[in-house]
């Protein structure tokens, strides 16, 4: 998923970062000489991966990182597998997804127990979305490797030339489509449409996080088959946009992006990474024209989601790795912000530490692509998904039942009862557990 972020830094801020790392932290003894941490990641950016290892060792003396990489979709399973055949693993990519099921299994430690005062001084740093996506049964057990809110984009030319403004409210963006495909524009929204992919079901969720509205109630019930609920009031607003001929289909956000740079389209829903793919002035011939605007709806908020840095279980259970663990993670991940503020300069990666939408070096690189204070606001009022044990089987299901309300195929009365059914159903076999 993060293949499409685009390189963003030039090489003075690429040489001032390392200057950064040269420096701070300050190298420290490690208790054992002879550590050597498992550090598992999945294949992105490989070289970038190296580089802040051999900082850390640099820093470091004694601790050695040994890192092994997964592609994407295999992943998951892959990190199964170590865990539970008790193959020496002490630092992983973690997910926001991934998390109920792996921390109620025990192969997490704590972070807030490992380094509680470390950690209680952090909070205050980080996003509210990205707490939540780290954070199971009141414990938290990550730090912030990448973060990024799925955002709603528009082609600034296109309304400026038509005398649209920016649409605020769902009900704006319809009307705005209509008057573009009055004036010639065949379909002008084009949308990541496919059943088979998470995307698919996040891309709605931060929708009706716009609205303001939520899927599930303070006790984790489904309320999304009540009639004004947000999540039901948004799935038949896509069923009626469809149903008009407002709306193009793509079934990858690599394919949004020459789809949007065609002059074809004037929204999409996206992850942010995936805008400045868009306004890359390298290889799009519209590049420059894109904009990120707050998620339409009441709340003007969206689906913000984390993936972070963990230590395991079995790293927490020997008292020299968990302390050198707890050092790479902190070096990572923890003030200042080095490692993180790299990765969003160099490879435009988001962040969860809000104090870098701050930073001057982020603020120059990113302002290529997005207008920084609206990417702020959006990100301090973006939302954590409600990530259960079952989430991911439950979302597998319901995809295909979105998609068939979506092209008329069902209706949205019968999707939204079934999809609660569902939920209920193994939020209940969990509890009975």
């Amino acid at each position: 998923m993060l293949g499409m972020s685009r390189s963003l830094a030039t090489a003075g801020a690429t040489l001032s970062l390392l200057a950064t790392f040269a420096w701070s932290p300050v190298p420290a003894q490690a208790q054992d000489p002879d550590v050597t941490l498992e550090f598992v990641v999945w294949n992105y950016s490989l070289d970038t991966i190296a580089d802040n290892v051999r900082l850390f060792e640099e820093a470091n003396p004694g601790i050695k990182v040994n890192v092994t990489d997964y592609t994407w979709p295999d992943y998951h399973d892959s990190l199964v597998l170590r865990f539970r055949g008790n193959t020496q693993t002490d630092v992983i990519y973690g997910g926001q997804d991934w998390l109920p099921a792996w921390a109620a299994a025990g192969f997490l430690a704590p972070l807030n127990e490992i380094a509680p005062e470390a950690i209680e001084a952090y909070r205050a740093d980080l996003a509210g979305f990205t707490l939540n996506d780290m954070t199971y049964d009141g414990n938290l057990y990550g730090l912030p490797y990448y973060a990024d809110t799925i955002s709603f984009i528009y082609n600034q030319r296109i309304l400026n030339d038509a005398g649209i403004e920016v649409p605020t409210t769902w009900e704006e963006v319809a009307d705005a489509a209509r008057k573009l495909k009055a004036n010639g524009m065949e379909r002008p929204i084009v949308y990541e449409f496919n059943q088979e992919l998470p995307n698919f079901f996040d891309a709605f969720v931060a929708q009706v996080y716009g609205r303001g509205g939520d899927l599930f109630d303070e006790n984790g019930e489904a309320i999304f088959d009540q009639p004004d609920n947000a999540a039901f009031q948004q799935l038949s607003w896509l069923r009626d946009v469809i149903a008009d001929e407002l709306v193009a289909f793509e079934n990858h956000e690599s394919t949004i992006i020459p789809a949007m740079n065609s002059g074809n389209h004037a929204f999409t829903i996206v992850y942010n990474y995936v805008l400045a793919a868009m306004n890359n002035t390298a290889d799009q011939p519209l590049a420059g024209e894109f904009a990120l605007a707050r998620m339409p709806g009441e709340a003007q908020s969206t689906l913000g989601f984390t993936k972070f840095y963990a230590i395991t279980a079995q790293a927490a259970g020997d008292d020299a790795r968990r302390e050198a663990a707890w050092k790479f993670v902190d070096f990572m991940a923890g003030p200042p912000y080095a490692v993180a503020k790299r990765w969003a300069v160099e490879k435009g990666l988001g962040f969860g530490q809000l104090p870098l939408l701050e930073d001057e070096e982020v603020i120059e690189a990113w302002s290529s692509w997005v207008l920084m204070p609206t990417l702020q606001a959006q990100v301090e009022t973006a939302h954590g998904g409600t990530w259960k044990e079952w989430t991911a089987i439950w979302a597998a299901s319901f995809r295909p039942l979105m998609a068939q309300a979506m092209i008329g195929e069902a209706s949205v009365e019968d999707v939204m009862s079934q999809g609660a059914t569902r939920w209920n159903e193994l939020k209940a076999q969990m509890a009975a557990r």
